[in-house]
């Protein structure tokens, strides 16, 4: 499973620990509707690249009325929940491919929802159980293996980490490339960096945790813990800032309506909803530009692909010792990121609407190259792949959760010209690719500053589902003594954790 990732066109990907579990259709009757999809054409194809192309965000440096009240952090956690339970949907593999090997488009035919369910697979499981963290976990047997034994200290059960001093960690690395359980989490520094937060909270954990004589016990308990406390900040922190809170708050105490245990009586699975269009509102949160350490910052094309070789100055890397470790101006300090007491307030995430920082529009990918290569840019991938998979439309998705969908103006006032044009030449004002819809719902009812009704609905849907359906999740758990109401406890620390600045402090991460 533990293998080197490279993200170029058509080869699978096998840089990670992959697991096959199933994708399907929260509400499959729009997904086998011809009325509640994109029309079939090549022209739908022609609208979409030009919608994406209309969608970028000129804004350098970033446009502080641009900014929505949730912390930078949040956008990062959000992409790193999703490397947690999916993989497959933003990969050029198998049905899920959508441009020749030189960054082209194809040409597009959507494929039926029976031919995606049948054959696409999800690389994660449909938990948040941190499997990208721990993979299959360490060997817990003497003279056994595991495939991601090289994740871990042989002695301890601890994550391998490079600990770089004064509250300061970077991942382990062979060469220059991340040794983590999904490489997606190195491909930009932001991420990179809450994983191994992640990680060396683990490893504090299992320090201190208590009543386990041997290293596997210790690991086991501190691994439950781990988990629990991402699954509360998860739960507590991160979907009540992005999401409608009341939404929620009705989910956590009453369950899904759509998705979940007793909402269809079938083996719970990846929705494509969620996967291909939904969960992807967090590319519209990237700003243009962060600041990371005590003074560097960076515009977000130059953070992207850590483990990637530039000119020496221009290197998100250094070689030490033989060893290859983020440089210190790359590294974060996390008020920056979150807020913290008596540290001046951090960047925010930007608002959640259609604009889209262009820095993503020539993201790094292997052997495409040129104006036409639509694969480095990350909306028209969106919206083709959305189109590919048979996405239902967002007034599709709209109508079958009972909520008024937009109106046709609603749709495009107030957006770039571009935007106009290219939604009137797909026909895309009664049928409206889901992705877009999403995000035009968050500005129109939420002033961008959270998911407007359909959109966090669908993520609220499937997150809280995941974790209603694990019995091993802290909500199936609250009679344990290291669940409360404001967090899991955790050893050595009298408050339990609660949100993802506890957990930073608790790690003693700079901040």
């Amino acid at each position: 499973m533990l293998k080197n990732v490279t993200h170029s066109g058509g080869v699978e990907d096998v840089g990670e620990l992959l697991f096959s579990t199933p994708f399907g259709y929260m509400l499959p009757e729009a997904a086998a509707s011809e009325d509640c999809l994109l029309p079939v054409s090549e022209r739908t194809t022609d609208a979409l690249l030009e919608l994406g192309d209309a969608m970028g965000d000129a804004a350098t440096p970033p446009d502080p009325s641009l900014d929505s009240p949730i912390p930078a952090a949040f956008t990062y956690l959000g992409q790193f929940i999703d490397h947690d339970v999916t993989a497959r949907t933003d990969r050029e593999h198998g049905i899920s491919r959508i441009s020749q090997a030189d960054g082209r488009p194809l040409p597009i035919t959507p494929l039926s929802p029976e031919t995606v369910v049948a054959t696409l697979k999800n690389g994660r499981r449909p938990q948040l159980d941190l499997d990208s963290l721990y993979g299959d976990g360490p060997p817990l047997v003497a003279e056994s293996d595991t495939e991601a034994a090289a994740l871990y200290d042989p002695t301890s059960g601890k994550l391998e980490l490079q600990d770089l001093g004064s509250g300061l960690v970077d991942l382990p690395r062979d060469g220059r490339t991340a040794r983590i359980g999904d490489g997606r989490n190195d491909e930009n520094v932001n991420v990179s960096q809450l994983h191994a937060a992640f990680a060396a909270f683990h490893n504090k954990v299992v320090d201190l945790v208590g009543g386990a004589p041997s290293p596997a016990q210790k690991y086991s308990k501190a691994r439950q813990i781990v988990r629990w406390t991402y699954q509360y900040i998860v739960a507590h922190d991160y979907l009540t800032r992005v999401c409608d809170a009341d939404v929620v708050n009705e989910l956590i105490r009453n369950g899904p309506f759509f998705f979940g245990p007793g909402t269809g009586g079938v083996e719970l699975y990846m929705p494509i909803e969620f996967s291909v269009a939904g969960f992807r509102f967090g590319h519209s949160m990237i700003r243009p530009s962060y600041r990371l350490g005590s003074s560097a910052t960076k515009n977000i094309e130059d953070i992207l692909g850590v483990s990637v070789a530039r000119e020496p100055a221009d290197d998100l890397l250094e070689e030490v010792g033989g060893g290859w470790r983020l440089k210190d101006e790359n590294r974060i300090r996390w008020a920056n990121f979150l807020e913290f007491p008596v540290q001046p307030a951090p960047q925010m995430a930007r608002k959640i609407d259609p604009l889209i920082s262009k820095g993503l529009f020539d993201l790094p990918f292997e052997g495409a190259s040129g104006p036409a290569a639509m694969i480095r840019h990350l909306a028209q991938r969106n919206l083709c792949r959305g189109y590919l998979l048979s996405v239902p439309t967002g007034q599709a998705v709209a109508g079958a959760m009972g909520i008024v969908p937009l109106l046709e103006n609603e749709l495009t006032d107030g957006e770039p010209p571009a935007v106009e044009e290219a939604m009137a030449r797909g026909r895309f004002q009664r049928r409206t690719p889901l992705w877009y819809y999403v995000l035009r719902e968050a500005k129109v009812q939420k002033n961008g500053d959270s998911l407007g009704a359909v959109g966090s609905r669908l993520v609220a849907e499937t997150i809280l589902g995941f974790l209603k359906h694990d019995p091993n999740s802290f909500i199936n758990n609250r009679y344990h003594d290291r669940v409360t109401g404001a967090g899991i406890k955790v050893p050595g620390r009298p408050q339990p954790i609660g949100s993802l600045a506890d957990m930073i402090d608790y790690v003693g991460l700079q901040k």
